[in-house]
């Protein structure tokens, strides 16, 4: 996938920016920025590609993605569409044009990930949105820090520390078109949920893939919602992300398989949640 050639001596020579998915790894790229005596630049990926459709994911008004965010945090149990949903719109533009911004300026950008696969598509969607003159450059901490859960590396798990001594690697144009064509199609697919498969690739599978493990969780005792949750991202080999499992469940609501019961007391709390 990546580009044989480590840093050329000109891209040596060449300040730096840098690409993460999350406020997390962009925090730990700042502490090792610090580490470093570096200023360099860093922007943090907000979006997840692992859920939903990706159609216009990567557009400059992505209404599609958009009106997908509204029904995930329409099913957050803290969300208040009065209180909430103007500055998470006015949120999602500012990092959304950050995103874009960052693709299209000349300076190099490393591209931190992991073999997850929402780093993943983060990758092959930069790979297809950037300007063809931004060398790109990926920094794959994947077997090169000895922080991961079951198999899977996140930047956002690895102490500052930990992130020194990794080498970006420039992304050929060979590569950067072999991505581009992997974003291509994920672009084409339907809604989804997408892990990272045994052979180092992305599979997708049924929004409603990881029911059974909620329900599997739950009995008529009604039991808090969030501890349902932390259990299945505790439990399941990938990484999964809070959002998507309390969006599952309000699903399974909906259908009439659970049922939530309301908490007492100061607000926001998240609910009981048992089988119907």
């Amino acid at each position: 996938m990546l580009g044989s050639v480590c840093i050329q001596s000109t891209l040596m020579m060449t300040p730096l920016r840098h690409l993460c998915w999350g406020d997390s790894a962009a925090g730990n790229l700042k502490q090792r920025n610090r580490l470093l005596g570096l200023s360099q630049p860093i922007t943090a990926m907000m979006e997840d590609f692992r859920i939903g459709e990706l159609a216009d994911a990567d557009a400059a008004m992505p209404r599609q993605r958009i009106a997908w965010l509204k029904r995930l945090w329409a099913a957050q149990w803290w969300y208040e569409a009065e209180e909430y949903e103007t500055p998470l719109l006015l949120h999602q533009a500012e990092c959304h044009g950050q995103l874009l911004e960052a693709l299209q300026a000349p300076a190099p950008l490393v591209i931190w990930i992991g073999n997850n696969a929402h780093d993943r598509l983060m990758l092959a969607m930069a790979a297809s949105v950037a300007a063809p003159a931004t060398p790109l450059l990926a920094a794959d901490i994947t077997g090169q820090v000895a922080f991961q859960h079951e198999g899977h590396y996140a930047v956002a798990m690895c102490p500052p520390e930990a992130l020194l001594d990794i080498k970006p690697v420039e992304l050929d144009p060979a590569a950067r078109a072999s991505l581009a064509t992997q974003w291509a199609h994920w672009k084409t697919r339907e809604a989804g949920w997408r892990e990272t498969a045994s052979d180092g690739g992305i599979i997708q599978y049924p929004l409603d893939h990881l029911d059974p493990l909620l329900l599997a969780r739950l009995s008529r005792s009604p039991q808090s919602a969030s501890r349902v949750v932390g259990e299945v991202m505790g439990t399941h080999s990938g990484l999964v992300p809070d959002n998507f499992l309390f969006w599952r469940l309000d699903a399974l609501r909906q259908a009439g398989q659970v049922v939530f019961t309301p908490v007492d007391g100061p607000k926001p709390q998240s609910p009981l949640v048992a089988l119907a």
